[in-house]
């Protein structure tokens, strides 16, 4: 589950404790006395259990939240408003009101294109890479794309990629966008683009047949990828972060995120003959003599 889904979860939990403070409000006009302690016993561990999600986001997607979402998080978390309603009774019902303020600019500060885009990107290639680990058939295609050149995976890369609504391309001199598949301008297929992509990612694809060159290969593809001036398809386009993929035959050390200026280049590591995690990891080890 990603932090958009999770949030939305949480956002309907809000919204639902909300709805029934304002039915309570309500009943409270006709008899004040809340004689099964319904706000006691209810309504303030529902807020401090709503207090502590919010705060478990934050402290779990710190690194993916956007900035402006992560402070506003942050303030309603250090105010302690189920703190300072605890025992406080009906007046504190009041209390729900800037849970229902952060909701409403969590919400508006989340409204990024891009974050759910980058979402998309990341499970397509999540996806790749386990079908690389069960699937002998597709391991075989990508190992005859691996020995023709960088075309070819390039190609079934983009197919992949265009089955999660995202539609990848590359980019050529002088900074224009390429189709992955046709190899010809991107830019003519804006409206087929607009009319079935959820987003549209630039890419750079490299073969690292000798893993001592991953570092190498990574600056390339940066190199390449900072050509692109961007603006194709406005907000449909990931505009801030680029994705290096480089297709290898075995595991290597992921790679960190290179960031220049707005840009986040982003490295992905592709085995086409990927063994499973626990046998890298023992491996690793075993490289690393520990």
């Amino acid at each position: 589950m990603t932090w958009l889904e999770q949030w939305r979860a949480l956002a309907a939990r809000i919204d639902g404790l909300i709805r029934a403070g304002e039915f309570l409000t309500s009943a409270f006009k006709v008899n004040s006395a809340d004689v099964f302690s319904v706000v006691r016993k209810s309504f303030f561990p529902e807020l401090t259990a709503i207090a502590i999600e919010i705060e478990q986001l934050g402290k779990v997607y710190e690194k993916d939240l956007p900035q402006k979402a992560l402070e506003a998080l942050k303030k309603y978390i250090a105010q302690d408003w189920q703190g300072a309603a605890e025992n406080k009774g009906v007046v504190a019902l009041q209390v729900f009101a800037p849970l229902a303020a952060f909701r409403s600019e969590f919400e508006y500060l989340i409204r990024d294109s891009e974050v759910e885009g980058r979402s998309l990107v990341e499970l397509a290639f999540e996806h790749l890479r386990r079908q690389l680990v069960v699937d002998k058939e597709v391991q075989k295609r990508w190992q005859r794309a691996f020995e023709e050149n960088e075309t070819a995976c390039e190609r079934l890369g983009a197919v992949h990629l265009l089955s999660h609504g995202i539609w990848a391309f590359k980019v050529v001199a002088p900074g224009g966008a390429t189709d992955l598949v046709f190899g010809d301008p991107l830019e003519p297929r804006s409206q087929l683009v607009r009319r079935t992509a959820r987003a549209l990612v630039l890419t750079e694809w490299k073969l690292v047949k000798n893993p001592g060159e991953v570092v190498t290969k990574a600056q390339a593809g940066r190199n390449q990828a900072a050509i692109y001036s961007g603006g194709i398809l406005g907000d449909t386009e990931l505009k801030r972060t680029r994705y290096v993929v480089l297709v290898c035959e075995a595991d290597l050390v992921p790679l960190d995120d290179v960031t220049s200026g707005v840009v986040t280049y982003r490295h992905v590591v592709l085995p086409i003959s990927p063994s499973f995690p626990s046998v890298t990891a023992r491996r690793r080890r075993i490289r690393e003599g520990s």
